[in-house]
């Protein structure tokens, strides 16, 4: 059996993934940006100080630590992780974020790298593997401590951004394979397995969700999203909630909300067309709304030449 690399060389490992990410940043002239693509799928997270709880959209991902600590916040649930750990996101959610521990001098350092469906049913036919278990609501975020072959993947991860086109285009889908394979392989296991093999009522939840994440401009028809995942509004209410940990009022809202920032930030709508963009019917009630989620009014997202 191969010998594991100790505690000592394993705290190694993550200070040249981390000296790795900021040689990156440099030669990419990006030191300033806080999120830089490095490959299709594959992000390079960069914060240098520690910041409020800023709601996103979470989407299905394994995000990294490789020097620093962040929180995430979903309804009143906190979760935290930090260098060596990753939060895996198995669904879309809505949910609050900050950079916990990160500064000029030591910045937040993080690798975000999308979850494919297809390539893990793909590796799981190909192994043969035992099928999830049941569990009929799985939570959407873990925090998974990451091995030694994961932070070897997530090394020549990083290797392959310095690389040229050519290489990138011809490596990268094989290294996504081997990460994916990699984390199935470890702590992260069971919950890529109940990503890739859901229950049928994970299946009909998802199928809800997923029509809410599409029309969330139209006024919620809580009915119609309970009669999608069969079953009656008390009940589907009440899986909607374990499955997202929010309503699917709350989920809406902040979808809506969230693409509105977004929009404002672009500088090319006003406020008033923004909140009518994204389904309010009102722009009062869409600053009260925008206000008491990320706590500053709408007029501060747009920047400063559109104000």
């Amino acid at each position: 059996m191969p010998d594991f690399p100790a505690i000592e060389d394993h705290q190694a490992t993550l200070s040249a993934l981390a000296l790795q990410a900021q040689a990156v940043l440099r030669a990419r002239s990006a030191d300033a940006l806080p999120l830089l693509e490095l490959l299709p799928g594959a992000w390079l997270a960069r914060t240098g100080s520690t910041r409020v709880p800023a709601p996103a959209l979470y989407r299905p991902a394994v995000a990294a630590v490789l020097q620093g600590a962040k929180q995430v916040w979903v309804d009143d649930a906190v979760l935290e992780y930090r260098a060596g750990n990753a939060l895996l996101t198995r669904q879309p959610v809505p949910a609050r974020g900050m950079v916990s521990r990160g500064d000029h001098h030591m910045p937040f350092l993080g690798l975000v790298v999308e979850l494919d469906t297809g390539v893990l049913r793909q590796l799981l036919g190909q192994l043969g593997s035992p099928h999830a278990d049941e569990a009929p609501h799985p939570a959407p975020f873990s925090v998974v401590a990451l091995d030694w072959s994961v932070l070897n993947c997530l090394q020549r991860l990083l290797a392959l951004a310095h690389d040229t086109p050519d290489a990138q285009r011809l490596l990268w889908p094989g290294l996504q394979h081997e990460l994916m394979f990699r984390l199935l392989q470890g702590e992260a296991g069971p919950a890529l397995l109940a990503m890739a093999q859901p229950s049928p009522l994970a299946r009909r939840m998802a199928s809800a969700i997923g029509h809410l994440q599409r029309s969330f401009r139209q006024p919620l028809d809580a009915a119609a999203l309970a009669s999608r995942a069969g079953m009656g509004s008390a009940l589907f209410y009440r899986h909607f909630r374990a499955a997202t940990g929010l309503s699917p009022l709350q989920y809406q809202k902040q979808l809506r909300l969230i693409e509105a920032r977004r929009l404002l930030q672009r500088g090319d709508t006003s406020i008033s067309a923004t909140a009518f963009a994204v389904g309010y019917e009102s722009p009062s009630q869409f600053s009260r709304e925008f206000s008491r989620l990320f706590g500053h009014a709408p007029r501060e997202a747009l920047p400063p030449t559109a104000r």
